[in-house]
């Protein structure tokens, strides 16, 4: 079989998303979706780092001879003056103790930069997931995107900015490998807004996650970077399906963000270089299937930590501790969590015995800083529940053998902001545009969900909605502006 000639572009089109990520070259005249894992072209969001063991120093012959002279003349274990042999021997033994003690100390405290530094490999999407697990004392990131905006300490905005460059480069690699030459040039989507941020800052927040992206991007070998708005590359993934112009109501609902954009699409217009007149409106906000799954996580989970009992004055258990623990997008929320010893302390003493029993899982969580795996935990029941009435889950990191129930009547309360969020943002974009869509065109993994797909074709009644790939539409279209942009050059 002849072999496939390769082409000569070196751009791709970049999907960093808040629960997946996705690049696709440009091949044989269409978009190609890279193939990150195996038999897979979606790479779950998620980064983990294993701390690593400084190596233990050889000691030198100046402190070796500083400590034979320091022990010569004191009596051995046997009573007898140990000969110098021995005696190097028995210091050399008390260096590899006292630093292999500190380097254990080290351990605990080392950095993410430390444990690169030393070595340690970056795994990414479902290998990240599996090493986590095996060992949760490494370092497990689950959706960077959601902390661009966030106007956050430098030194914490520095590790995100790290850990998205790691992610970059891995994707930018995938492609390289598929490409066989260097991919250097890319258009990377972006939502209307980005999470994270304040809703009274959201501008300087976008503006953050632009600047922590691009240099991120820079950083993990991308040379030429353009932006493109999330919807409005699933748009212009979209317009090859259709036969006539249309007026479309583009609707991603993503892990992190809602994205809607009025569109007018067609095959008249497909080839125009320039499609901002074409673009009629967009919405958006930092609202997704990630805020479904801290909710669920609150509502659903949390009960069996004490969320809702009452102490023994009969006031309710304070709900500060819990809020903050399911915000795992919130770094300061996180962090007065994982500080929050003596508070929960305070509140076990003024509870009976079996609320007590439940806060001490709520301190467990809060000792090995598992927050993240919990809401994993409630992401995996909110999937199990948009087939069944019921979900088991299990939380025997917490206590040996727990178990919850968590019920489809929770997740339809947990689910509901988002839902009128889809609602606002699908009637906004409506009302700008002035005028009616003949068809919903709908995109992003978040609207695989049954619930939220009722609620679509609830607000457009009688209108034809079409759903597109989960995944794939956003990074078709962006890899298609990609060769827009660069292949003329």
């Amino acid at each position: 079989m002849p072999s496939r000639t390769l082409p000569t572009a070196s751009y791709a089109g970049l999907d960093f998303g808040t629960s997946n990520c996705l690049i696709a070259l440009w091949r044989d005249g269409g978009p190609s979706l890279v193939e990150l894992e195996p038999g897979e072209s979606t790479l779950p969001s998620l980064v983990y780092v294993a701390r690593r063991l400084a190596p233990i120093p050889e000691p030198s012959r100046a402190w070796i001879a500083q400590a034979m002279a320091a022990a010569r003349g004191r009596p051995g274990r046997a009573g007898a003056v140990e000969t110098d042999a021995v005696l190097e021997s028995r210091v050399r033994a008390q260096f590899a103790r006292e630093a292999g003690d500190h380097a254990l100390e080290a351990l605990h405290k080392q950095t993410l930069q430390e444990a690169l530094q030393l070595g340690s490999t970056p795994q990414f999407g479902r290998q990240a997931l599996a090493s986590s697990l095996e060992d949760p004392e490494g370092f497990f990131f689950r959706s960077p995107k959601s902390f661009l905006a966030a106007d956050i300490d430098p030194g914490y905005r520095a590790r995100f900015q790290r850990i998205v460059e790691l992610m970059l480069t891995y994707l930018r690699e995938r492609a390289e490998a598929v490409q066989g030459g260097p991919v250097t040039r890319a258009c990377i989507g972006r939502p209307v807004h980005f999470g994270g941020g304040s809703p009274a800052d959201q501008a300087r927040g976008d503006e953050r996650a632009l600047a922590l992206l691009e240099t991120a991007a820079r950083r993990a070998g991308f040379s030429d970077i353009a932006f493109e708005f999330e919807p409005v590359a699933a748009a212009l993934d979209f317009e090859r399906q259709l036969d006539r112009d249309r007026l479309v109501l583009i609707v991603d609902v993503g892990g992190g963000t809602t994205d809607c954009t009025f569109a007018r699409l067609g095959p008249e217009r497909i080839s125009q270089a320039n499609r901002a007149g074409d673009i009629l409106a967009s919405s958006g906000e930092r609202l997704g299937g990630n805020d479904v799954d801290t909710s669920l996580s609150f509502t659903g989970l949390m009960p069996a930590m004490g969320r809702g009992d009452t102490e023994l004055s009969g006031l309710p258990v304070p709900l500060t501790p819990f809020a903050d623990a399911a915000d795992v997008f919130n770094v300061p929320a996180q962090n007065a969590f994982f500080r929050a010893e003596r508070i929960i302390e305070g509140i076990r003493r003024r509870c009976a015995a079996d609320v007590a029993g439940k806060l001490a899982r709520l301190e467990t969580l809060r000792q090995t800083q598992q927050t993240l795996w919990l809401t994993m935990k409630s992401e995996q029941a909110k999937v199990t529940l948009a087939q069944a009435d019921e979900a088991a889950v299990t939380l025997d990191r917490l206590d040996e053998g727990l178990a919850v129930t968590v019920t489809r009547a929770q997740l339809a309360g947990a689910i509901r902001p988002l839902l009128l969020g889809i609602e606002r943002l699908m009637l906004d974009a409506v009302r700008q545009a002035q005028a009616q869509p003949e068809l919903i065109y709908v995109t992003g993994g978040s609207a695989r969900s049954p619930l939220v797909q009722a609620v679509i074709r609830e607000t457009f009644p009688g209108r034809p909605v079409v759903m597109g790939d989960a995944y794939g539409s956003v990074v078709s279209g962006l890899a298609m502006q990609a060769h827009r942009l660069y292949g003329s050059r």
